[in-house]
């Protein structure tokens, strides 16, 4: 008995992008080290390899274990927090969307600082790190890179969410950065964070220290300093992602941005707009 099956396919193109894969070997006091804060319009993928280590997305903090992935779309506030000063092994990938969303649905398809973290079972580990080291090494036709690249992605489609965060210790800590996550846009003093959170301006300091190796300024200036730089890249003008990111001075604004940056905020604008 004959039997056909026929299956009439369309297929979507991926629209060309850039992406920057790196292995990285270092330790928290290295000159090298680029993971005091992050923002950027790019995606990113970090695999852990080794090192005492936790990573702190939005007002989230995951706990981190050799085979941890820990995602990021773009502007979502990230950087990795170290315990001690071991050796750090990880890979660190970073790509544009360039309008590929549809190919990204772990990356978009979820609230801003959740879902970040991702697990997948020791096989599946072996062979996205496999992958990764072979794109390493270079030397592919476009096809095999094409098809690395879209590998990675059906294994980050196929590795389970982890819903779990590190015990951060400190519930003072852990209230301030709630607050200041609904709040930025808002006038904030450590002061009240302190009273908010119900211990003493010194040990609220002590305690951000302690868990986030900053001060509650410094990290409210990188989280305000990182939504102006996504308000930018929507198209605001630099006056509207001042005041929407919760900067009262302009000046002292663009003095800030430019600073972190390396460009003044309205020549980000104009790199960064798709």
């Amino acid at each position: 008995m004959d039997l056909i099956r026929e299956s009439e396919l369309s297929y979507a193109p991926m629209n060309a992008f850039e992406m920057k894969l790196s292995y990285v070997e270092i330790t928290r006091d290295s000159p090298n080290n680029q993971y005091n804060s992050h923002v950027h319009p790019e995606c990113e993928i970090y695999v852990n390899l080794s090192g005492d280590v936790s990573f702190m997305v939005e007002n989230r903090i995951y706990p981190i274990v050799p085979g941890s992935i820990v995602i990021t779309r773009p502007y979502e506030y990230h950087h990795c927090i170290y315990h001690n000063n071991d050796l750090h092994k990880h890979f660190w990938i970073l790509f544009s969307p360039s309008e590929n969303q549809r190919f990204l649905r772990r990356f978009f398809e979820r609230r801003a600082g959740n879902e970040n973290l991702l697990t997948l079972s020791s096989e599946q580990q072996m062979e996205l790190n496999g992958l990764l080291f072979e794109m390493l090494e270079g030397g592919e036709s476009d096809l095999q890179r094409q098809y690395r690249f879209l590998k990675m992605l059906c294994l980050l489609d196929a590795a389970t969410p982890a819903r779990l965060q590190a015990d951060v210790s400190f519930s003072d800590v852990e209230r301030a950065l709630e607050h200041i996550e609904q709040n930025y846009a808002f006038p904030i003093t450590v002061s009240a964070l302190s009273k908010l959170s119900h211990v003493s301006v010194n040990t609220l300091e002590r305690h951000f220290e302690a868990v986030l190796h900053m001060s509650p300024s410094v990290y409210l200036k990188k989280k305000r300093l990182g939504i102006a730089a996504e308000l930018l890249y929507k198209g605001a003008t630099v006056g509207e992602a001042c005041r929407r990111s919760g900067f009262s001075d302009e000046s002292r604004f663009i003095a800030l941005f430019k600073k972190t940056y390396g460009v003044t905020p309205m020549k980000y604008k104009a790199q960064v707009r798709p």
